[in-house]
């Protein structure tokens, strides 16, 4: 534990000195539950905010008497649900090189939540229940099912620390940062990630933003009320977020991971991961842009971890009235010899969010160089579309293959290819209101020389989703 606050002490230095008060305005943002609620799938439920429906004027959807409810003057009760069905077809699954072959289930996603504040939001309880099924899965993952459980549990209290006005959270929750390099809530899997443990946030005047994570990752397991924290792991963070201008920002962040024991690339110990990185974000008329580089240091199993990765997503939005968005991705993840006893240098992502490249679950930031063009588009106000099409390649070709979750695939390894393959990927959205849509996604991977010498062979995936939610 010593080395973990050691390890963060100079980024935490840094960051808080970047916190004194902003001397230029800020002007809030308004409420987007105003325009359209609940929130579209992906952000997490706990952030929204509904208290303009004090106004009876303002209560014009069917569903806003049941969502909020005022329990006294400085009182209330939001709720809130979601019904979630996927079908998902696969073909060569992991590229079929465990023998895995052909994948059809259905998926299910129920949830229900209630977020009571009192004393003008002082004190605050969040609670979100869930049950997640999969039938007809062959190959399930832990995030796949785990009948009824806890998504969210958690309490918030708000007091001011002379000019700060400081948040704790102390209980299970959902985290997410930036694009979600290292930190991702994962909105595709039937399970969303989340953790254990305490946040401290500090908030100036000029909304300036920095958070103290205690954190433990949960452990998935599938019978009813059995998820727990995984006390192998303890994760300990800073992550600051700066407004240098309107419409413009830098985040720097430091994460130290501790595992008790870790099985990694044949190597079985201890591991102490550090992670430093900056995220560089903004808008600049139709250009936008959102990056972040991020160095790791540590130690494995006795192994010196040298690694780092550059994650990038830049686009340009185009005038009309297709709001076409054409983007830029470019991923490096860097990679080593994994039987090497002496150092590591494969970058290991943490918890990142993996969805942007696929719904086939076969690509992750680890020994990874990715680039390609992203469209989107909205041919109508009900409908949105997304498609990419990106080229993938090892990083150093003496290292595996490696798949969400850092699992190396077996074969990868014996042979010099350096070619993973190229995903061609559409999603389209049907959203006539905003308690409902469907979604298509269809993905084609043309594997590569790396894949097909180990014995592997291309994937397609299909995924129908509808959901539901108030």
């Amino acid at each position: 534990m010593r080395t973990l606050i050691t390890a963060l002490t100079l980024p935490a230095l840094l960051i808080t000195s970047a916190l004194s008060p902003a001397s230029h305005a800020h002007i809030p943002s308004a409420n987007p539950m105003e325009h359209s609620r609940p929130f579209p799938a992906g952000p997490s439920r706990q952030l929204e905010d509904y208290r303009f429906l004090d106004d009876p004027a303002r209560r014009t959807d069917p569903l806003d008497g049941l969502r909020y409810h005022r329990l006294g003057d400085s009182a209330w009760l939001q709720l809130g649900g979601e019904l979630r069905y996927a079908f998902t077809h696969a073909d060569n699954v992991a590229f079929d090189l465990n023998g895995q072959g052909d994948d059809n289930y259905i998926q299910q996603r129920a949830q229900a939540h209630a977020s009571l504040h009192l004393w003008d939001n002082r004190v605050r309880t969040f609670v979100q229940l869930q049950n997640t099924r999969s039938w007809n899965q062959q190959f399930p993952l832990p995030r796949d099912g785990s009948r009824n459980d806890v998504a969210q549990a958690f309490i918030d209290t708000r007091f001011d620390l002379g000019p700060l006005q400081a948040t704790t959270r102390i209980g299970r929750q959902e985290i997410q940062y930036g694009q979600g390099a290292l930190l991702n809530i994962g909105e595709q899997p039937n399970i969303r990630q989340a953790f254990d443990g305490a946040v401290l946030r500090l908030t100036t005047p000029g909304k300036h933003q920095l958070d103290l994570l205690a954190l433990r990752p949960i452990l998935y397991d599938r019978d009813n009320f059995d998820d727990s924290s995984d006390n192998n792991t303890r994760l300990l963070g800073l992550y600051a977020s700066l407004n240098l201008a309107p419409q413009r920002g830098v985040d720097l962040y430091a994460f130290a991971r501790d595992m008790d024991e870790r099985n990694f690339q044949g190597f079985v110990g201890r591991e102490e991961r550090y992670t430093l990185g900056t995220r560089l974000f903004g808008r600049q008329q139709q250009l936008d842009w959102n990056w972040d580089l991020m160095l790791q240091g540590g130690e494995h199993a006795g192994r010196d971890i040298r690694a780092w990765a550059i994650r990038s997503d830049s686009g340009y939005t185009f005038d009309n009235r297709l709001r076409l968005r054409l983007g830029l991705h470019l991923d490096v993840a860097s990679g080593g010899d994994p039987l090497s006893a002496s150092q590591s240098r494969t970058f290991d992502a943490l918890y990142p969010r993996n969805g942007t490249y696929g719904e086939a679950n076969l690509t992750t930031m680890s020994n990874l160089i990715l680039a390609g063009p992203s469209f989107n588009f909205k041919p109508a106000r009900t409908i949105e579309v997304y498609s990419s099409i990106l080229q993938t390649w090892r990083h150093a070709t003496d290292d595996y293959v490696y798949l969400p979750g850092v699992r190396p695939l077996a074969g990868t390894l014996n042979n010099s290819a350096r070619e993973i393959g190229t995903t061609y990927q559409f999603t389209g959205r049907w959203q006539p209101t905003a308690n409902f849509n469907i979604d298509l996604h269809a993905m084609h991977l043309a594997a590569g020389r790396a894949i097909t010498r180990a014995g592997g062979h291309d994937n397609n995936t299909l995924v129908v989703r509808t959901a539901m939610r108030f």
